[in-house]
């Protein structure tokens, strides 16, 4: 959502259990991808206050990421949905004027969010939903954008595309299928539904913790934050969701037993083809940089 009208072909982002970068070929194939683990407590993603606590650490973790992936310097940052917050608005009237525009947007804005919206960074764009006026709109504090920002600066890179997972994860959804994204993150479970090619609904939610690992996704646990949104989408839209696409969950199989069981089944969000076949068994954990590059 915060971004420069050009692509990068490099991606980082970042989550609390590791960094994760990737470069994109120009025939739209990712190439080159690397997951380098940080400490527990090293990046703990909020929307206020302090999110990298160590530093160093992380801005290693970043540099080796970033290390193999040729000269690009300008990448597409992602950053943990923990530490953004989007909003859907509904409007009856948008002003034609950018400025007011922004301006109603914002006002908005702050009765969603634990912070000062005149020191935060906002993006949004208009959506039409059924001959309405829907507004997609995501704020970070002004404070945690640079903590992350800077990482990248320091590692030598200039951040070119600022998104939230969630946002950059959808970016893959290119269809009309009413389709629901599950993204799954160390501390979060993140859904989001799009139809029509407009974003419907977004919702992030705290994960009990976990021991194993981000990547040991609790099925049931997961199942649980979803249904709501299945509910929300039939009983407000009188449809019901096509497809079920999962980012950030690894293995695909063992979450999917959960929910067949739910009479649900879910693919990966990255088709197989969009990866080189070395990293084909990643899909779940290159969902998000996968979808600020292809």
């Amino acid at each position: 959502m915060f971004s420069r009208e050009r692509r990068p072909r490099v991606a980082c982002e970042f989550t609390s259990m590791h960094i994760v970068a990737a470069r994109v070929t120009a025939s739209g194939v990712i190439d080159i991808a690397t997951v380098c683990p940080l400490q527990p407590g090293a990046l703990v993603p909020a929307l206020t206050g302090t999110n990298i606590l160590e530093r160093n650490a992380v801005l290693a973790a970043a540099q080796n990421a970033i290390a193999g992936l040729g000269r690009d310097r300008e990448v597409a940052a992602i950053l943990p949905d923990a530490c953004c917050r989007v909003v859907l608005i509904d409007l009856d009237v948008l002003p034609e004027k950018p400025e007011e525009a922004d301006n109603l947007v914002r006002l908005r804005l702050k009765r969603s969010v634990p912070f000062d919206v005149d020191k935060a960074c906002v993006s949004w764009q208009a959506q039409r939903v059924q001959g309405k006026i829907k507004v997609l709109a995501a704020a970070i504090f002004n404070s945690v954008l640079e903590e992350y920002e800077s990482i990248l600066r320091e590692a030598g890179c200039a951040p070119g595309l600022v998104l939230p997972s969630t946002l950059a994860s959808l970016r893959q959804i290119e269809a009309a299928a009413a389709s629901l994204l599950i993204k799954v993150d160390s501390g979060t479970v993140s859904t989001a539904i799009v139809s029509d090619r407009a974003v419907l609904l977004v919702r992030v939610l705290e994960r009990s913790p976990v021991t194993q690992g981000w990547e040991k996704a609790d099925g049931p646990q997961i199942v649980e934050a979803v249904h709501p949104a299945i509910e929300y989408f039939q009983d407000v839209h009188g449809r019901q969701i096509q497809r079920i696409l999962i980012s950030g969950a690894d293995p695909l199989e063992e979450l999917n037993l959960c929910l067949e069981n739910a009479g649900m089944t879910a693919q990966p969000l990255v088709a197989p083809e969009r990866l080189a076949e070395s990293y084909r068994g990643q899909a779940g954990t290159l969902g998000a940089v996968a979808g600020a590059l292809l």
